[in-house]
């Protein structure tokens, strides 16, 4: 009888270990199914890539190794359309993580690659932008197609190497401009690298249709002849197009938009030497306009 008082406490304590331990596995199966979900909503919650990128950069590709396997274009453009594009991608991944700063906002944020480019592109309805975007896809792109299919070789192989870095440029826009996974800056070497490396091809198409064009022989037939002005007409439009391009709406429209302090920003990273080792996930490289009166006015105190 001694006992039974002792054994009614070993019961009720082995029914409250028990219990305790039921109620833990409840909050730890409630916990994981927590964290699940939030998983899912958050993988859910990530923004997708347009539906247009893949299948459009796959064409233009194929078009551009179609240009490659036809035509001997010199080894070093074909490599610059490899290396600078693999180059753009890993800084993409490595300094800007992705774009991790901006993607994890609204589609809406000012921040936003889609919402900068429908500012740089508002013009875009108007009838003298749909002149200008014709004129340079004509100019560009449909003229030396025709071009590199019909002219003399001598012609046609002036016109090559530029079609073909311009057509590498286009791919590497389709696969950037909208994606929320490439970052602002990156979006914006895409045509500032490639457009910088083309004046140097502008320049020797036009040298080398002049040159053609001076030694074309008189008594060539008279469609051979008309080829050879054309050509040299056609590197002279696009030498001058394309370097008002680039030094009027790309460094005068596009980087003061792109490359804005208060909206172009990037993760916290540590270097080690010339390489980036480690993201940062407290805080994100961004001077706000009010940071920089902020500091306009300490300036302006210490002088």
């Amino acid at each position: 009888d001694n006992n039974t008082p002792k054994n009614d406490n070993d019961i009720m304590g082995l029914l409250n270990l028990l219990l305790l331990k039921k109620v833990n596995d409840d909050q730890t199966q409630t916990t994981e199914a927590k964290l699940q979900a939030s998983t899912e909503d958050h993988l859910h919650s990530l923004p997708r890539i347009p539906s247009f990128i893949i299948p459009g950069v796959a064409a233009q590709s194929l078009l551009a190794s179609l240009l490659v396997y036809a035509f001997g274009i010199p080894t070093r453009h074909v490599l610059f359309c490899i290396l600078y594009p693999t180059y753009l991608t890993f800084a993409n991944h490595f300094r800007f993580g992705n774009n991790i700063t901006i993607r994890q906002r609204s589609h809406h944020h000012p921040s936003n690659l889609s919402v900068v480019m429908s500012k740089i592109y508002s013009e875009s309805d108007s009838p003298w932008f749909k002149v200008y975007m014709t004129s340079f896809t004509t100019v560009g792109i449909l003229l030396p197609l025709l071009t590199v299919s019909l002219a003399p070789t001598d012609v046609a192989d002036a016109a090559i190497s530029h079609l073909l870095v311009l057509w590498t440029q286009i791919i590497c826009e389709t696969a950037t401009m909208l994606n929320p996974y490439v970052h602002r800056y990156i979006s914006f070497l895409v045509p500032m690298g490639f457009c910088v490396y083309r004046q140097s091809l502008l320049t020797e198409w036009f040298s080398a249709s002049l040159a053609s064009y001076e030694s074309a022989p008189a008594s060539g037939s008279g469609t051979s002849s008309q080829w050879y002005a054309f050509g040299l007409f056609l590197s002279s439009v696009n030498l001058i197009m394309w370097t008002a391009n680039l030094f009027v709406f790309i460094l005068l429209r596009w980087v003061p938009e792109l490359l804005a302090d208060e909206k172009c920003e990037s993760p916290e990273i540590e270097w080690k030497m010339m390489v980036p080792l480690q993201m940062k996930s407290d805080g994100f490289k961004k001077k706000s306009c009010d940071e920089q009166s902020n500091n306009k006015s300490t300036r302006a105190k210490a002088a």
